[in-house]
């Protein structure tokens, strides 16, 4: 079971990188939306669709200020008046249960493309492992902004000053690892390092991945997964320390920390961003929101703010998007069994 859930998450996110490098033409536009039909060549609605005649609302199921937040608004500040029709992108935090508020007041929205959902992993997660009012399958994909690798972080008086001599103190001894609440991915990714590496981990659950991080800064828990992106600034202010990043390359949100498989540990796993609509959004309607939203990410002003706050851009169309959600959701089915194994 074990080599069997890496060699699959490895596998698709090596697919992941690929596929997010054949979204893209040689002139670096954004790949044919889904029904071309439906949208003239500079990607703007035909004279029967006429979409949108208002803002758009894009719903973060989180507090501001984490991964999936600063994505959506730097989205919505290269986008401007530009797009759209002259028509702006709202951002909206509705946080609460894990992102399962944000989700189901997506879900329940008319699926008139107006309002819009701030994909992440808990899209998958949260039905998976939860109770709700929807299913992953009630959404429909439009576009992929991100992934981003996790890393894995202690504090800065912690005695581990290396990525293997956590590994051996956990083999022996129980970690306690922060996590941003119960089968997030960063949690996910801890039960994937007890099944593949063999080490223990005592989590303590909470509400977001801001205190999550407090909780590695105040020196209350042994270590911390979170995406490079968000650890990047406290590490390299000297606040934690980075031991490892799960990617098969150093991330460059943090170039001086090694990879997971320098270190001897062949772990590739991430956290992704994105955008979703409720499932019966007319065709029409989202072959304009995947034409135009592949335009603005793949525009240098939002590739440039993106590097800025050290957010690795990997763009997937709607099709795309849609395949890798599929792939993700078979291989957190797999991870399932072993969380309530566990329990």
């Amino acid at each position: 079971m074990r080599k069997m859930v890496g060699v699959v998450l490895a596998a698709m996110m090596a697919a992941s990188v690929l596929a997010g490098c054949g979204s893209k033409t040689e002139a670096g536009k954004a790949a044919a939306p889904a029904t071309e039909a439906a949208v003239k060549q500079d990607g703007t609605a035909t004279a029967d669709t006429v979409f949108p005649e208002k803002n758009i609302k894009i719903i973060v199921p989180f507090d501001a200020g984490g991964g999936v937040d600063i994505t959506c608004r730097i989205l919505s500040e290269a986008a401007g008046k530009n797009y759209f029709n002259g028509h702006s992108i709202i951002v909206e935090n509705m946080p609460g249960g894990g992102a399962i508020i944000g989700q189901t007041n997506v879900a329940n929205a008319a699926p008139d493309g107006y309002t819009m959902l701030a994909a992440s992993a808990a899209l998958v997660t949260n039905p998976l492992f939860n109770e709700t009012p929807y299913e992953t399958s009630d959404f429909r994909s439009i576009a992929m902004l991100c992934f981003d690798p996790m890393c894995i972080i202690v504090p800065k008086e912690s005695p581990y000053n290396t990525l293997e001599e956590l590994i051996e103190a956990a083999k022996t001894t129980p970690l306690k690892m922060a996590t941003p609440g119960h089968t997030t991915s960063p949690h996910l990714a801890g039960v994937q390092m007890e099944e593949e590496l063999g080490v223990q981990f005592d989590y303590l659950h909470n509400d977001s991945a801001n205190v999550q991080l407090q909780q590695v800064m105040g020196n209350h828990v042994d270590c911390a997964l979170l995406s490079a992106g968000e650890a990047a600034s406290t590490i390299s202010e000297g606040s934690v320390k980075g031991l490892g990043v799960m990617s098969e390359n150093r991330a460059a949100a943090t170039p001086d920390v090694p990879t997971f498989m320098e270190c001897g540990y062949d772990m590739v796993v991430g956290t992704f961003r994105g955008l979703s609509v409720p499932k019966d959004t007319p065709e029409e309607v989202v072959a304009v929101l995947d034409s135009t939203f592949g335009e603005i990410i793949q525009t240098e002003e939002f590739q440039k703010k993106m590097a800025d706050s050290n957010m690795p851009v990997t763009y997937k169309n709607a099709a795309d998007f849609e395949a890798f959600l599929t792939n993700y959701a078979d291989t957190m089915a797999k991870l399932k069994a072993i969380v309530e194994a566990g329990e």
